[in-house]
């Protein structure tokens, strides 16, 4: 097949030419003991050495598997890194995981080795042991005292290939060499919002073009610094560092999510890749903010605010500086407003990325009013996973933009989006049926989204295909749209609009507890705790109204008619969201049945 770019093929060669211009530059820091600590290219590449000739020594050989279990650290990048020199897949494990799917990745997978962070992941493994014939080796980044022969500490590992490098006549680089474009890279679990996960093969090639296609749309800079937060097991967050790390950058891991504000002021990124969450909170905090200010602070917040609005909308969000009339206005407020919100992202930001869920409208015209571009990109982990994103030059909000270099899109008969081209995955992992479930003759894999395409090429989601209502009177509604819309309140946090097969539409509605708790003060009224105020009928009439004006514009069918507020948000840990932060449908359906039905029979 011909492609419009001339692609370097592996990573081991992408990591070679990022080598061959780094080598002196710090790659990654970490935060250890109150103090940020980094590790060059040069440095990443011996230690990555090392590690890869560790697990030949081992007895780990191409097409082996090998999981990894960690949040974002070096380590586990020079994990991968090392397993894409030497042939050996991995796969991935979000540490969120309990250990009933933790056992499955590792038995579906067929691991022989698992990289695990800590004790407490290792305790994950150990406890369903018995059940894994394949695994061999436990090897833990942060080391603990234990006699236990299967667990090797990342550092004896590293001793380990540091002795067999010198028994064998082979190098990092004459191994990496050895791989072809077609060799599986890795095995990447689905979130499973139904079902059990199913393990997405991606090549050497797919991560590949993918990263040199999206540099070929977006043009980021090297030398420059990026923040790590989502979790390098979601495909976004992965393609992002063998960005990061091919383009000539350095990244900051965070501390963790709820450090993230501190750790923006602190590593000062250019470059941000993140999913819409982190961005709404950003925003609903300076709303709140405002709401508490004197009301002259608020009136030149406002007027601030339409200032950046009309600046983003003719010029910003067409990669061009103010000018002109609106210039001088768009410089004063952002000296008096607007820069302010700039340093929240610690005042050196060029641009954020946002995927694995549409950006709300209202966020991304705030953010672009203050100067900070947000582009969104859409794809899914079957298609490693880029295949959209929205043009520095040309943004449109509410819509992601062209396919990116020798992807192709089309839109079948019933809306379903298809695409084609380099960066399709394999298959599923020992799942030729579900494979062909969504990879045609003709090499279109089948995303289960509905869309649409304007003029331009740009993308519209609507939903999720299996996500559609068919209410009893025959009506067909994506909640999607509707839940996207009344996301917009800030006293909305979570929301799951509902009516399969009912003749009208309900919610589950949680209520932004900062927001509600500063309103509720506001306005006089006395709690003691968040459960007590949620309960209270001030919050209720509260959400509704948000609720009935936020779909004035919806047709009678469209509109969500009751709601009811679960006692506690859904959560990773209460099984209604997934690792990779998709709400679960039919976990919400069928754990608030009971107060579902209670709206319909009231």
């Amino acid at each position: 097949m011909t492609y419009q770019l001339e692609y370097i093929e592996t990573i081991p060669a992408l990591f070679a030419d990022a080598q061959k211009r780094n080598a002196g530059m710090v790659a990654f820091y970490t935060k250890k003991e109150g103090e940020w600590q980094g590790i060059t290219y040069a440095e990443l590449r011996d230690v990555t050495e090392n590690i890869a000739m560790g697990m030949d020594a081992l007895g780990l050989k191409p097409g082996d598997r090998i999981a990894i279990q960690s949040e974002n650290r070096p380590e586990w990048v020079m994990t991968d890194f090392a397993c894409a020199h030497f042939g050996i897949v991995s796969a991935t494990i979000y540490p969120t995981l309990v250990e009933k799917q933790v056992e499955y990745i590792l038995k579906d997978s067929g691991s022989k080795a698992v990289f695990a962070s800590s004790e407490e992941d290792v305790k994950k493994v150990l406890a369903v042991r018995k059940n894994l014939p394949d695994l061999q080796y436990i090897i833990v980044f942060d080391p603990f005292e234990t006699d236990d022969p299967m667990i090797l500490s990342f550092g004896e590992l590293a001793e380990k290939g540091k002795a067999h490098k010198a028994k064998v006549d082979f190098t990092l680089e004459s191994r990496g060499a050895e791989r072809k474009k077609d060799d599986l890279w890795t095995i990447i679990y689905t979130s499973g919002t139904t079902g059990m996960p199913k393990g997405v093969m991606l090549s050497q090639f797919n991560i590949s073009t993918n990263i040199q296609a999206a540099q070929e749309t977006l043009h980021f800079k090297s030398g420059c610094r990026w923040l790590s937060f989502l979790p390098l097991s979601h495909s976004l967050e992965r393609v992002g560092i063998h960005m990061s790390f091919w383009v000539g950058s350095t990244t900051y891991f965070a501390e963790g999510i709820l450090k993230v504000p501190d750790n923006l002021k602190e590593a000062k990124p250019h470059y941000l890749v993140s999913v819409p969450r982190l961005y709404e909170k950003i925003y609903a905090k300076v709303l709140d903010g405002i709401g508490q200010a004197s009301p002259l602070k608020q009136k030149i917040f406002f007027w601030a605010k339409n200032v950046g609005s009309v600046a983003a909308r003719d010029f910003i969000q067409k990669g061009k500086e103010p000018s002109g009339l609106i210039g001088f206005k768009y410089r004063l407020a952002n000296k008096l407003v607007l820069s302010k919100v700039m340093d929240a992202f610690g005042g050196h930001f060029i641009f954020g990325i946002s995927g694995g869920a549409p950006l709300p409208r209202v966020v991304g015209e705030f953010f672009a009013s203050a100067g900070i571009v947000i582009l969104e990109g859409f794809g899914l982990t079957e298609t490693t996973p880029v295949t959209n994103v929205t043009p520095r030059d040309n943004i449109k909000f509410g819509k992601v933009g062209p396919t990116m270099p020798d992807v192709e899109m089309k839109i079948a008969d019933d809306g379903e989006i298809l695409f084609r081209g380099p960066n399709i995955m394999q298959g599923y992992w020992k799942n030729e049926e579900a494979t062909q479930e969504v990879i045609d003759e003709d090499g279109w894999f089948h995303s289960g989204d509905i869309g649409t395409v304007d003029e331009e090429g740009f993308l519209q989601i609507t939903d999720r295909k299996k996500n559609i209502i068919v209410t009893s009177g025959g009506k067909n509604i994506a909640p999607f749209q509707i839940e996207n819309v009344l996301s917009k309140s800030r006293y909305i946090d979570q929301i799951v609009v509902i009516g399969d097969r009912r003749n009208f539409l309900t919610a589950a509605v949680v209520p932004a507890q900062e927001a509600v708790e500063l309103w509720a003060k506001a306005s006089g009224i006395n709690f003691t705790s968040w459960d007590e105020l949620q309960n209270k009928q001030e919050v209720y009439t509260l959400i509704d109204h948000e609720i009935q004006h936020l779909q004035e514009e919806f047709a009678r069918y469209e509109k969500v008619k009751k709601f009811f507020i679960p006692p506690n948000p859904f959560t990773i840990e209460g099984g209604e969201l997934t690792p990779s932060m998709k709400i679960k449908r039919k976990v919400v359906e069928e754990k608030y049945k009971k107060e579902i039905d209670a709206l319909y029979s009231a």
